[in-house]
C-alpha cells in the first residue's frame, strides 16, 4: 500500500505595511495590498514557497514596528534611522525601488522660489526632510493633511503655494480626477529621491533570501515597475 506525501507546509512571512493609499507604490486601504509592492511580495512568496500575511499600520507606528509582531517592514530606509530614537539594530535589504519627492504647483508658479513661498501641504506621517532645515530661513508654514490627494488638491485650489508629495502617487490621484496636467513640478524647489528597502531585526535568513530574489528576478521586477509606471527619471 502506498501513501501520498502531505503537501509541505509553507513558511509564513509577516510584513508590516503602511495603512495608506500610496498607489501605485502600495495601497492597503481596501483590505488587500494593491500596487507594485503587493505584486512584488506575492512574486517573492511564489518563488520561495511562502505564506504571506500583511499587517497594515499607521505610518509613524510602522517605522518602529520591528520587534515581535512582524518579520519585515516595508518601506524603510537606513536614512530614516536618524528620525527614530537610538539604533534599534535593524538590517536592510538591497534597494527595491525609488520614490521621487517633488513640490507640485500651479503652472503659472512653476518658477516659484523658496523666498516666495508662504505655505506647503505635506502628508501626515511623512517627514519633509529636504524642507525642514530650510523652514527657519524662509519662513514658510507646513499644512499637514491626511493623504496625497488632499495635499495636491490644496495646491490646485490655491490654498497652499505648493504640495510636497511623491510624484507618481500624486499623478495617479490627479489622473483619476482627469487633472493630471493641472499641476507641475517646481524645478527650483527641493526634490528628493529615496530608495525603499525592506527592514528586519530578527528575520536575517529571510532577508538574505529576499536580496537573492531581487537579484535573480531583476527583469521581472523591472517589468512590474514599468507596469505601474514607476520608471520616470528621478533627481
Amino acid at each position: 500500500m502506498s501513501y501520498a506525501e502531505p503537501p509541505a507546509t509553507k513558511q509564513k512571512l509577516t510584513i508590516g505595511v503602511q495603512a495608506i493609499n500610496h498607489y501605485p507604490h502600495y495601497d492597503f486601504t481596501s483590505g488587500t495590498l494593491r500596487g507594485f509592492a503587493g505584486d512584488l511580495f506575492r512574486l517573492f512568496a511564489k518563488t520561495n514557497q511562502l505564506e504571506l500575511e500583511f499587517v497594515p499600520l499607521p505610518v509613524k507606528r510602522l517605522s518602529k514596528e520591528v520587534h515581535g509582531s512582524v518579520d519585515f517592514v516595508y518601506p524603510d530606509n537606513p536614512k530614516w534611522q536618524a528620525l527614530r530614537e537610538g539604533d534599534d539594530g535593524r538590517h536592510y535589504s538591497q534597494p527595491v525601488i525609488s520614490n521621487w519627492g517633488v513640490a507640485l504647483v500651479l503652472p503659472e508658479n512653476k518658477d516659484i522660489s523658496l523666498d516666495q513661498l508662504s505655505s506647503v501641504s505635506i502628508v501626515r506621517g511623512f517627514t519633509p526632510t529636504k524642507w525642514m532645515p530650510l523652514q527657519s530661513q524662509y519662513g514658510y508654514q507646513f499644512v499637514e493633511v491626511q493623504n496625497t490627494r488632499t495635499a495636491a488638491m490644496m495646491a490646485l485650489k490655491g490654498r497652499v503655494d505648493a504640495a510636497e508629495v511623491e510624484y507618481h502617487v500624486a499623478m495617479h490621484h490627479l489622473g483619476d480626477l482627469g487633472l493630471e496636467e493641472t499641476l507641475v513640478v517646481a524645478e527650483s524647489l527641493p526634490q528628493s529621491s529615496v530608495w525603499y528597502h525592506v527592514s528586519t531585526i530578527e528575520a536575517l535568513d529571510m532577508l538574505e533570501r529576499f536580496d537573492l530574489f531581487l537579484l535573480e528576478e531583476s527583469l521581472s521586477i523591472q517589468a512590474l515597475a514599468e507596469a505601474y509606471h514607476l520608471t520616470s527619471t528621478t533627481k
